[in-house]
């Protein structure tokens, strides 16, 4: 298992406690969907690809933005730490596609 597969199925299982103990269904929904994405490509079982614009910055705001918003407007302790897991994958994987291409630029 490689680190972004396990990043990847981290994200899904918080995101789909997240869809379970949260009010905000509809950025848990978002998250999931894109960590679900996330699993099917690491397992090689889907490909996708956007003219213009890396996939990877595409799935890790979909997984940061919605994780962060649902942890600020959480109160269940499950749906705070299920949120947060969601936010860290999204930044971790926003943090390495600015990063990588930030490297190949210099």
């Amino acid at each position: 298992m490689t680190l972004h597969l396990a990043l990847a199925v981290s994200a899904l299982i918080a995101a789909l406690l997240l869809l379970t103990y949260s009010s905000q269904r509809g950025l848990a929904i978002v998250a999931a969907l894109a960590a679900a994405a996330e699993v099917a490509m690491s397992l090689g079982y889907l490909r996708l690809g956007v003219s213009g614009v890396p996939l990877g910055l595409v799935l890790g705001l979909a997984l940061a933005v919605p994780g962060v918003l649902a942890w600020m407007r959480a109160s269940a302790k499950p749906a705070i730490s299920a949120a947060a897991i969601v936010a860290f994958a999204g930044l971790v994987q926003l943090a390495v596609q600015v990063l990588g291409r930030l490297d190949r630029a210099l």
